[in-house]
């Protein structure tokens, strides 16, 4: 079998945003194909691989990938052509040098991981496997949990409530089909319970979920956990903020915008602290500008019934996790292969994070598109969840069909046991 890469092509797609994204075609010698986008953030952090865009306003308000698109076809397709799919350290050996630069300016990390996914793609459909398998051929023991945020608010729906994601986990069904139940419950909920709780009519958010009708986070978790009631399920879960609160911090006065009000890192933390004593939180991820190392630190300490979990901060990049580990910034990491820009960077963040005692919570982003892999990382790197989104968008739905299939395909296999971390 000729496994060795023969043609790559570029185009330009849409994600699930209604906005362009670069897809790849990579095609090996037997006409295997792999296929593959790189999807993109609303909040991204400043430390994450570039996304190349075209920067005409005329066309989707500078955000065409025309320029991936040529990236791809000119200069990347000739120089990996030859390479074996199976060899998925070469292909993105070979990217990595091409680009030559610390966050992939040169080709963009939008350019770079959709050919690397791509090969990885075609590999899997060699072996005709799913790729979780490929990612890990190891038994398959825990199945990540999926996770869904109830509001939106921060960057994804400005001036409404400034925790980003108010998120509900289902750390306590008994198997993924639950899970999945669990959540579809609460969701279905939300409406009446916003309408009980504030006399307003639920309206949709920007992303996935709610629009918040309160600028009070201690609202927002009073609602999900009313939805959860009213759902009877309220046993079943626990909750999750992601703050994202880099996308509000003033570096001129050293605070944070809790919309309109002005809050040091104490009082954010304060009030982060009286929420974790009220509730069952899981974690609480970014809570902290991503460059203040000292008060990453600090939160830690402070919020001691939560797991601290990074994501800006560490961007999936094994140099800023060194860091993390240096000053024991955060015990969890949001992965996102986008934000670094190949597989194998990736895995080597992933691999380099649990030996030193931090683990992994793949993630969606805002703009995907309807086969995320995300849930494979997650299955294969043994992770505990997946960050997504509510039975809403099509690449939330994609990644809770691919973990209740793994669940049909893996007898005895288990939701992942959030024992361990549990700090409430």
């Amino acid at each position: 079998m000729d496994t060795r890469i023969k043609y790559v092509h570029g185009r330009a797609g849409i994600d699930c945003k209604g906005l362009p994204c670069l897809e790849v075609d990579l095609i090996t010698g037997d006409g295997v194909l792999g296929r593959a986008s790189s999807p993109s953030g609303i909040s991204a952090g400043t430390h994450e691989a570039f996304v190349l865009r075209d920067g005409d306003p005329k066309w989707f308000k500078g955000l065409g990938v025309f320029k991936a698109v040529e990236t791809v076809n000119e200069i990347i397709a000739p120089a990996i052509i030859g390479l074996d799919v199976n060899d998925q350290a070469a292909l993105d050996r070979r990217l990595i040098e091409l680009d030559g630069t610390p966050r992939k300016t040169r080709l963009g990390g939008n350019c770079t991981f959709s050919v690397s996914l791509a090969g990885l793609r075609a590999a899997a459909a060699i072996r005709r496997e799913p790729l979780y398998r490929l990612l890990n051929p190891g038994p398959v023991k825990t199945i990540p949990l999926p996770t869904a945020n109830c509001f939106s608010g921060g960057s994804y729906q400005k001036n409404s409530m400034p925790f980003q994601e108010i998120t509900v986990v289902p750390y306590k069904a008994a198997t993924l089909q639950e899970a999945v139940a669990v959540i579809a419950a609460v969701y279905g909920e939300m409406p009446r319970a916003i309408k009980a709780y504030s006399g307003k009519e639920a309206i949709p958010g920007s992303h996935s979920s709610f629009r918040c009708p309160s600028s009070s986070p201690e609202d927002a978790y009073a609602m999900a956990a009313l939805a959860a009631e009213m759902a009877g399920v309220a046993d079943k879960i626990a909750f999750a903020a992601d703050c994202a609160f880099s996308e509000i911090y003033d570096p001129e006065t050293g605070t944070y915008n809790l919309i309109g009000r002005k809050a040091t890192l104490d009082e954010v933390l304060d009030q982060l602290e009286a929420l974790t004593e009220k509730y069952p939180f899981l974690y609480v991820e970014d809570p902290v500008d991503e460059n203040d190392w000292e008060g990453w630190s600090k939160a830690r300490k402070r919020l001691t019934r939560t797991v601290l979990v990074g994501d800006d901060l560490t961007v999936t990049n094994i140099e800023r996790l060194k860091l993390a580990v240096q000053v024991g910034a955060c015990d969890a990491f949001i992965l996102k292969p986008n934000q670094v820009g190949t597989v194998t960077e990736t895995l080597e963040a992933a691999a380099y994070a649990a030996e030193h005692g931090i683990f992994s919570i793949p993630s969606t982003r805002a703009g995907g598109v309807n086969d995320d892999p995300i849930a494979d990382f997650a299955i294969a790197l043994g992770s505990p969840s997946i960050k997504c989104g509510p039975p809403r968008n099509g690449h939330c739905i994609h990644c809770y069909n691919v973990l209740t299939r793994c669940e049909d395909e893996n007898p005895g296999a288990r939701p992942f046991d959030f024992g361990p971390y549990i700090r409430f």
